[in-house]
Formats: C-alpha cells, sequence, structure tokens
C-alpha cells in the first residue's frame, strides 16, 4: 500500500519525531520506512498500523489513494 509521504512527515514532525525516532518506536527498520517513503517499497498493514499507533493517527490517515 502507498503511504502519503508528506502525512506521515507532518505528523512525526507535530509529534517532534525525526523519521528515524519514528521508525525505531514503531519498531520497523529505519531504512525499511525510507523506502516506503520515498515510493521505492509499499506499506503493509501491520507496518501502517505500528506507524498509525505511535503518531496517534488511523492508519487510512496514512495511507495515499484511498
Amino acid at each position: 500500500m502507498r503511504v502519503d509521504s508528506k502525512k506521515l512527515k507532518l505528523l512525526s514532525l507535530e509529534k517532534g519525531l525525526s523519521l528515524y525516532r519514528l521508525a525505531l518506536e514503531a519498531g520497523i527498520d529505519p531504512s525499511h520506512l525510507y523506502r516506503i517513503l520515498s515510493g521505492t517499497r509499499g506499506a503493509g498493514a501491520s507496518t501502517l498500523f505500528k506507524l498509525s499507533k505511535v503518531l496517534g493517527c488511523s492508519p487510512l490517515d496514512l495511507a495515499k489513494d484511498i
């Protein structure tokens, strides 16, 4: 699934988290998050859930084109 990278970056900034720190708190490898944000990789449902939990939003808020 494609991720709305602008929204994810904005929410991360609002929480005061770097993307590296966001990845660590979500329990995913930072390089995996960077590949998702660059569009090289899609994100699975479990990854969206982990990120949304840390950011305090719905997984659908992070999904693009839904």
